[in-house]
């Protein structure tokens, strides 16, 4: 009994590893945060390393986050910049269609909302993606739609987890960097699993 309980290999200290590793990585991905431009590249990283955890191939934390960080950089901060953008062009736009006060004004916003929830879905998605297929922008778009569409059930699984550790935050914002990758890593393991729907589906066009 006392033997199994030290075996590093035994399912407590499995897990107890999966946990320290959670909050190592949560607390790399908040000092790479801080300067703000590269939070794109920084939850890429994050996801690229609790995809791997949720698929159990994780490696070494720090190797692990900082390949990631580097090899999407660019279009990780570039989607990033474009995210900012287009949030702050449907909420603009959004509250200029509700001070019309018109029936047109009103039929705008639900349009302009209709693309929000899509919108939402993308970003939800893009990161994730990008660290698990390491394809263009172009194609990390198009790919979070078809997949945050088509796995909608789990796309609101994914959503709920994260609103609950985003609320969690705002209570407790001293947890973010536990809750933060805590949030990730259970999404990762929705997130796998439609992912691997996705390529099944794909090799199995390709046949």
């Amino acid at each position: 009994m006392f033997n199994n309980l030290f075996n590093p290999e035994n399912s407590f200290w499995e897990f107890m590893t999966n946990m320290t590793n959670v909050l190592f990585v949560g607390l790399i991905w908040l000092i790479c945060c801080i300067p703000i431009i590269t939070i794109g590249a920084s939850t890429t990283a994050l996801y690229d390393y609790t995809l791997k955890m949720a698929d159990n191939r994780e490696g070494y934390v720090l190797k692990s986050f900082f390949r990631s960080f580097k090899d999407n950089f660019i279009k990780s901060t570039l989607l990033w910049i474009l995210m900012l953008l287009g949030a702050g062009f449907l909420v603009v736009d959004g509250y200029i269609c509700l001070r019309m006060g018109t029936p047109f004004g009103k039929f705008l916003f639900f349009a302009i909302a209709a693309i929000g929830i899509m919108y939402i879905i993308i970003c939800i998605y893009i990161f994730p993606v990008l660290a698990f297929f390491q394809v263009n922008i172009k194609e990390g778009v198009k790919n979070a739609c078809i997949m945050g569409v088509g796995s909608l059930p789990i796309t609101v699984l994914i959503i709920i987890i994260l609103a609950m550790g985003g609320l969690i935050i705002y209570t407790a914002p001293y947890l973010i960097f536990a809750l933060g990758s805590f949030a990730a890593y259970v999404s990762s393991f929705c997130f796998l699993s439609v992912f691997r729907k996705f390529v099944n589906i794909v090799e199995a066009d390709g046949k």
